[in-house]
Order: C-alpha cells, then sequence, then structure tokens
C-alpha cells in the first residue's frame, strides 16, 4: 500500500490544480496576516492565540475547498476507469480506498503546514516573536475538526452524487461570512474574534486565552461525526461500481 500512497500523492501534488489552490492560499494567508492580524484581535497582540486562532479560521475556508477539490479526483471518470481495474484484481477495496483518502489527507496537511510556516516566517520576521509552541492549541482545535467534518461529509455526498461535492465547496464559503453561535461554528472565527473582549485581561495585559465549553463539546462533536462519516465514506467509495 505503500507504493499506492506515493502514487497517489504524485498524482495529487503535481497537479496544476494543486499548485493553484496553493499559490491562492498562501497569498491570502499573507495578506490575511497582514490586513487583519497584523493589528490583533479584540484587543490582543498580534501574536496571541487569539489572533492566531482568527488568522485559521480565516484561511480554514480555503484550505477544506482545496479538500474537496482533491475528493473530487476520487469521482472523475478517469479514476472510475482504474478502480474498475483495481477491482479486478486482488487487492482489498477497502484498503484501497482508505489508502487514497490517507493520500487526500496528507494533501490537506501539506497546505496546511506551508500556511503555518507562512504566519511563523511572519511573525519571526515582523516581530521578532518565536514561541510558537502557544500556537499548537489553536492549530489543533481549527484545522483538525474541520479536516475529519468536511472529508467525511465530502466522500458521503461525492458517493451520492459527485456534483454534491461542488455544492459543498459552495456553502464552506458562505458560512465562513456567517457568524454562527460557538456550538456550531465549524471555523470559529467569530468566537476567536469577539469572545476575548468578554474576559478578564491576563498580567501580561492580554485578554486570558479560556474557550467557552460549547465551542470544546463543538470541536469533540464535529471530529468524532466526521470520523464516523469518513468510515462510512471509505466503505461506500469501496463497494460502489
Amino acid at each position: 500500500m505503500s507504493k499506492i500512497i506515493r502514487y497517489e500523492l504524485k498524482r495529487l501534488i503535481f497537479n496544476k490544480i494543486f499548485f493553484a489552490l496553493l499559490i491562492v492560499t498562501l497569498i491570502y494567508s499573507y495578506f490575511k496576516l497582514s490586513w487583519d492580524i497584523v493589528i490583533g484581535v479584540a484587543y490582543s497582540a498580534p501574536f496571541s492565540r487569539w489572533s492566531y486562532g482568527a488568522y485559521l479560521a480565516g484561511v480554514l475556508p480555503l484550505l477544506l475547498t482545496a479538500l474537496l477539490f482533491f475528493i473530487t479526483y476520487l469521482y472523475s471518470n478517469h479514476e472510475k476507469q482504474v478502480k474498475q481495474l483495481t477491482l479486478a484484481t486482488p487487492a482489498d477495496p477497502v484498503k484501497y480506498a482508505a489508502t487514497k483518502c490517507l493520500a487526500i489527507i496528507i494533501g490537506y496537511i501539506i497546505i496546511s503546514l506551508l500556511v503555518i510556516a507562512t504566519s511563523l516566517i511572519f511573525y519571526a520576521v515582523l516581530f521578532k516573536y518565536y514561541n510558537f509552541g502557544a500556537f499548537i492549541i489553536p492549530i489543533l482545535l481549527t484545522l483538525i475538526p474541520g479536516l475529519l467534518f468536511i472529508m467525511g461529509a465530502g466522500l458521503l455526498l461525492g458517493s451520492v452524487k459527485s456534483n454534491l461535492l461542488y455544492v459543498l465547496i459552495v456553502l464552506v464559503i458562505i458560512i465562513s461570512f456567517v457568524p454562527l453561535p460557538p456550538y456550531a461554528d465549524l471555523y470559529g472565527g467569530h468566537l476567536y474574534s469577539t469572545y476575548p473582549l468578554k474576559l478578564p485581561v491576563g498580567p501580561d495585559g492580554e485578554p486570558i486565552f479560556k474557550l467557552p465549553l460549547e465551542f470544546i463539546l463543538n470541536r469533540i462533536v464535529f471530529s468524532v461525526t466526521g470520523a464516523v462519516m469518513i468510515l462510512f465514506g471509505i466503505k461506500r467509495y469501496a463497494l460502489h461500481r
């Protein structure tokens, strides 16, 4: 299966669409940092965990859009032909489907890491800030639930009708502009930008970093639901002829 992963990654990464999505995402990341995050959110420093969470939440719709474009490859006409040939071999169809999905997740991680690297370079150059360990919590709470939930939703919708993936792409972008409550917000941008205003200021002069319980539960629900949908989606993709 390692050969399949390498092959799928080559197909994914050395692709014009991958490079186009990567370039657009990185350019947007830079402008997001330069225009919005550089002044900080909710009276916090640009390098506070609140500001960093807002940065990731702002870029997440583009990351998830890239993820969904990667998933569309699974349901292309070329892929259907390859799949028929693969199903004629002794290869386990479920393992084969899981391997292809793993390659897509790795592609998402690669773009996400470059988005993170862009921000770290920005902070190091502009603010001489190097305490990057403080960003681990916003990274995990923002990028992973979005990955799992949209990956799962994309696999299930794609197995029903591939065109539904493009509808989901539009929804992913639209809901990024809607200020949803903490228990329903997939991105968390509204919370990162407004919730600190309700919190007391710590000894460092920053709003303390304390996330509401409903937001933590939101992250867990999105992650678990997404993981379950991915499992069902892989089985549906593997068994669908």
